[in-house]
């Protein structure tokens, strides 16, 4: 009787080492399997664009921006538009405004697009002559018309590329960087929803006539130099989603969005 119970116990022994045998082997295969599944996958990604570093296949087809019709032409001095919005649509100027704005007013700024509208609060404070140079072509219908040239997913939609009389862009003149704060050197940080004018060229911070919405989360990696005016204060449609919706990674709109009107409201300052 002994041996025979020693007989099943050896043989319960074994069957349990094979059992533990095949289930590492088992492990062991479905790692492999795993490990070879995901080389495919790589591949396969990398081969059909579905990788995220390849945004130009899944960003989709974008639309040529036509370029915007230029307005009138003022030569000499440039005088303050009319604050009712009647002065005609002017995109030329032989010189940069003179100071327009008053600085007991706080402004607002009501941009209407294709998409929708929103409504920027301009800070005077933060930087008076781009504020300045903003209403005053907007009172002149600088941007009516114009088309967003890029819009960047999650970081910037940039508008209001104009040719002026000498068939450059731009209003037919520059204006220095305005991005320090109460005598600082440290620049502003720059959130969704900033109105903020654009750099006539990559290598120069000085503005003239295009301005920058910033649409999300990647707008914090524009640079503190970056000449900010306004913030948005009421976006009643989304239209900020509506536009970023409407973006690439590379920048190139995939439908034309129009600026239709630039539209400054003012109110006193409270003391």
């Amino acid at each position: 009787m002994r041996r025979a119970a020693d007989r099943a116990q050896r043989k319960r022994r074994l069957i349990a080492i094979g059992a533990v045998v095949v289930a590492l082997l088992f492990v062991v295969g479905f790692v492999v399997a795993a490990a070879n599944t995901n080389q495919t996958t790589t591949a396969t990604s990398t081969t059909t664009g579905t990788d995220q570093s390849t945004t130009s296949v899944t960003d989709g087809p974008t639309v040529t921006v036509p370029t915007a019709k230029g307005g009138a032409a003022i030569k000499g001095a440039t005088p303050c538009p009319a604050a009712d919005g009647s002065s005609p649509r002017t995109t030329s100027f032989a010189q940069a405004p003179p100071t327009c704005i008053d600085a007991t007013t706080t402004y607002d700024a009501i941009v209407a697009t294709s998409e929708g509208s929103f409504t920027f609060l301009l800070n005077t404070k933060l930087a008076p002559t781009a504020v300045n140079n903003f209403v005053v072509l907007a009172r002149y219908h600088y941007w009516d018309g114009t088309t967003f040239s890029s819009i960047t997913t999650d970081t910037t939609a940039q508008a209001g590329a104009v040719l002026n009389a000498d068939g450059q862009p731009g209003p037919g003149y520059s204006l220095p960087p305005e991005y320090q704060q109460s005598g600082s050197t440290q620049g502003v940080v720059i959130t969704p929803g900033t109105l903020a004018m654009a750099p006539i060229s990559p290598d120069s911070l000085r503005y003239g006539g295009e301005f920058l919405i910033t649409l999300g989360n990647k707008a914090t990696d524009l640079p503190g130099t970056t000449t900010v005016i306004g913030l948005m204060l009421d976006d009643p449609g989304n239209t900020l989603g509506k536009v970023n919706a409407l973006g690439t990674q590379g920048g190139g709109p995939t439908k034309l969005v129009t600026v239709t009107s630039v539209k400054i409201v003012k109110a006193p300052v409270s003391k």
